[in-house]
């Protein structure tokens, strides 16, 4: 077999849109019928559980995004894999052997980590899911919260092989998973809603969908260009040395990795705990659906910073530099016009489509795109701090631990003590990221790289219009 360069096709990144725009869109596409079919607590406890149930996605930390990128190091031909920085790979096939001990080491971790995922949040989680609805009478969202409390941990059991199906480039088989599970997700919502089921209709529809994609990734993973095949013929079993050795490997930075989940749980969605704590279910969940819109609107235009990833991870291992400038224009560029259409488009028709729905719910239009600012940051932010992640170096742990830090001192000051509300909220926000990750990244990277802001633009432009053209024509 010859060696494997990632790169992306035209296929890929069409399926990249479909599953991106369907995976966030899903939960706009339900929120008129959560709206509609569930009272103001109801509503809110949902978005307090989706939360809460976001803080068990720090029991990863890191492991996925680490091991995934390992995966990709494995896949391009990688020699070893390294704590700091990558070993070349100058021309090698896939080792097959290595990336069976990296799967196995996978594997054990989470099998741990969900167990505890599970622990804390039946426990813990259920302690303040008690505490914040103690108006509420009789103990339905109690047992609702317990199964949203199961369904997160599967999730984060089986999550990996999404990961690693983007690790080998099979991007199209990846979103093809995510859209057949959030089409069934959707489909059970509706369904469970309109028989009446209620806020445990929603709960039971989400266990479905994780359930379903992670089945899908597993099967679609081994069957990827006889990867399991190729596994399967390697004799004996993992190397248990090897898989401690790997583990020391990977730890080196899975828990900076982690510890950028955690910074970025308290940069975003702490904000929703913290308003739970001022503010009332209906408030809160106003709140929560402003942070859901402008976070679905910013996924959606960073698809392709999400899609290309193991390109830029191939590159940088194949010491492709042209590569690299190429790519991080055409992520950065897309994602900046992409995001200003949504929120325009959105703006225009989106927001009086909701407030016919039920208008008490919707957040008002300043708040909005207040919190559309917001997410601009932190994803435009993401787009250059991505460029070292794939490269195996996690440079900005420092600086992303005093953001959160000073995120959630302001924001609690602003609602809290200063009495500024949501809007001062939202500006606490913002200010933690201007002062500093805002600017240094992009500046890094781009001395790094050898190219300026300008060169960037007009680079990236031109591969937007040149992709546009190629994916209208089919090419």
């Amino acid at each position: 077999m010859i060696a494997i360069k990632i790169h992306l096709t035209s296929g890929d990144i069409i399926w990249s849109y479909v599953g991106t725009i369907l995976s966030m869109g899903a939960n706009l596409v339900i929120l008129p019928f959560l709206m509609y079919y569930l009272d103001g607590d109801m509503l809110g406890l949902w978005y307090l559980f989706a939360s809460i149930g976001a803080v068990a996605t720090l029991f990863d930390f890191g492991f996925a995004v680490t091991f995934a990128r390992n995966i990709t190091y494995c896949w391009s031909g990688a020699e070893r894999l390294k704590a700091e920085d990558v070993a070349f790979a100058e021309g090698r096939e896939p080792d097959y052997a290595l990336m069976r001990n990296v799967l196995a080491s996978c594997q054990t971790i989470y099998g741990i980590l969900a167990g505890g995922a599970f622990l804390l949040l039946a426990t813990a989680g259920t302690a303040y899911v008690a505490y914040v609805s103690r108006s509420l009478s009789g103990c339905y969202h109690i047992f609702a919260w317990l199964l949203y409390a199961l369904a997160v941990s599967l999730n984060l059991y089986y999550g990996y092989y999404a990961s690693f199906l983007r690790g080998v480039g099979a991007v199209s088989a990846a979103n093809i998973n995510a859209i057949i599970a959030r089409a069934a997700q959707i489909a059970l919502t509706v369904s469970l809603l309109g028989l009446g089921f209620g806020l445990l209709g929603a709960v039971a529809a989400y266990l479905a969908y994780g359930v379903l994609f992670r089945v899908l990734g597993k099967r679609a993973f081994y069957r990827y260009q006889g990867i399991g095949e190729s596994l399967a013929a390697l004799e004996g079993e993992p190397d248990r040395a090897e898989m401690r050795k790997l583990l020391g490997i990977v730890w080196h930075n899975a828990w900076r990795d982690g510890a950028i989940s955690v910074c970025n749980f308290f940069c975003n969605q702490a904000s929703t705990v913290i308003c739970s704590l001022y503010l009332s279910l209906e408030e809160t969940g106003a709140y929560s659906i402003g942070v859901q819109i402008a976070s679905a609107l910013a996924q959606i235009a960073g698809t392709l910073y999400n899609a290309y990833q193991p390109e830029i991870q191939s590159a940088y291992i194949n010491s492709d530099r042209d590569a690299l400038r190429r790519v991080m224009s055409l992520i950065v560029m897309s994602f900046v016009y992409l995001f200003a259409l949504g929120v325009a488009a959105f703006t225009v028709a989106g927001l009086p489509l909701l407030r016919i729905v039920k208008p008490s719910a919707v957040v008002s239009l300043p708040v909005l795109l207040g919190l559309c600012a917001y997410q601009f940051i932190l994803k435009f932010r993401n787009c250059y701090t991505s460029y070292f992640s794939c490269t195996n170096r996690i440079l900005y742990l420092n600086a992303f631990l005093v953001s959160a830090v000073l995120c959630v001192a302001l924001s609690f000051a602003a609602i809290g003590p200063l009495g500024l509300g949501v809007r001062g909220l939202i500006g606490a926000q913002i200010l933690s990221q201007a002062v500093y990750n805002l600017w240094k990244w992009p500046m890094k990277a781009h001395r790094e790289m050898g190219f300026s802001l300008r060169e960037m633009a007009l680079m990236g432009t031109e591969a937007c219009w040149r992709k546009a053209r190629d994916l209208l024509s089919g090419k």
